[in-house]
């Protein structure tokens, strides 16, 4: 239909994908439902049909694939789906992609024995919650109003996220102390509610125009560069050392 003139559009439009100058990405994760072989192997056909050359194709999986937290859902139904959906990719010679990948620990052994191949795993929001971390850690204050503020526009953030957080199990600021703060990167609630509101803490301004939090907060990452780096060093390498990858 629609879409699959739309692939082939953006195929045409530009050249760099014919002479392998750029990579082709289908996403089709983004469905109310998950992708059934039938639609994936049409989709495949179709596309090779056209004489569209894929690269990489992601389905929706079974399950959920939330900000900023792990995956929610029955792994042994993804597993069965992911050795499917790698199946037909292999035929077709194009990679198998996850999106929304970020800490989805759980089934990234699973990615490592049933691929034996490249394969692609987008990730977003670590990056930034570990940034969080490093503030919780070094800066008690800005922290505390970085969280209060994302509070207050949580439900602005909802609009582009799809979410279950719930906030009334998020502990109060003012029962948790400075040294404990860092505690809420490790609660998927408080993960979440940081994660989808970056935006607008990044973004907001104040009464006379200058930004609640943006230079304050890179100010301090700049400062804390090396605890920076050393804490995405350790979350990042987790998900590489699930995933299977190897120095």
């Amino acid at each position: 239909g629609k879409a699959l003139d739309y692939i082939q559009k953006i195929w045409e439009t530009f050249p760099e994908f014919k002479a392998d100058k750029a990579f082709l990405e289908v996403s089709i994760d983004e469905t109310a439902t998950p992708t059934d072989p039938k639609s994936h192997l049409f989709i495949a056909l179709e596309l090779k049909r056209r004489g569209v050359h894929l690269k990489t194709l992601a389905p929706r999986f079974a399950g959920e694939f939330q900000k900023g937290i792990d995956y929610i859902g029955d792994l042994a139904q993804f597993e069965q789906e992911l050795i499917i959906h790698e199946t037909i990719a292999l035929a077709h010679d194009y990679r198998l992609s996850v999106h929304s990948g970020s800490d989805k620990f759980s089934i990234f052994p699973l990615l490592a024995k049933h691929i034996g191949r490249p394969f692609h795993v987008k990730t977003a929001g670590t990056n930034w919650l570990e940034a969080m971390h490093v503030v919780a850690l070094t800066d008690p204050s800005l922290y505390r109003r970085m969280h209060t503020h994302a509070l207050a526009r949580f439900k602005d953030a909802t609009a582009f996220y799809v979410v279950t957080t719930d906030l009334s199990k998020i502990k109060p600021l003012d029962e948790v102390s400075d040294d404990r703060l860092c505690d809420y990167l490790k609660d998927n609630n408080a993960r979440q509610l940081l994660h989808i509101t970056y935006g607008y803490l990044l973004q907001d301004k104040d009464e006379k125009g200058g930004y609640l939090f943006r230079d304050e907060f890179f100010t301090l990452l700049a400062r804390e560069e090396e605890l920076y780096q050393d804490l995405l060093a350790t979350h990042i390498g987790k998900h590489f050392e699930l995933l299977g990858w190897k120095k």
